[in-house]
């Protein structure tokens, strides 16, 4: 890109979207690179409260099927071995790493 080129937006921004950032594109570069920084905090935000959504709703899910013996704060992953489907837990007691497979129903 040469000096007088200005750069495109994405292809998937919608109208409005768009509309905005031709708005941001008169503004000085100082504006924009605090626009820029602002944005960049917003979408890692947005990540931490989805991933947060995400885990508590595993979380919760989870949390109805854990086996007796098998803590709630568990990790727990799904493994398939000869076509079969199991749950496996995982978890720390101290300095030790603890885990259970269980077959799923």
């Amino acid at each position: 890109m040469t000096v007088n080129e200005r750069p495109t937006p994405p292809p998937e921004v919608d109208r409005v979207e768009r509309e905005a950032l031709d708005e941001l594109a008169k503004r000085d570069a100082a504006t924009l690179r605090e626009v820029s920084a602002y944005l960049e905090e917003v979408a890692a935000w947005k990540e931490r409260r989805e991933g947060a959504a995400d885990e508590s709703a595993s979380d919760e899910a989870d949390a109805e099927s854990y086996p007796d013996g098998v803590p709630e704060r568990a990790t727990v992953s799904v493994t398939e071995i000869a076509g079969t489907e199991y749950d496996y837990y995982q978890w720390r007691e101290g300095d030790e790493i603890r885990s259970e497979t269980v077959r799923r129903s």
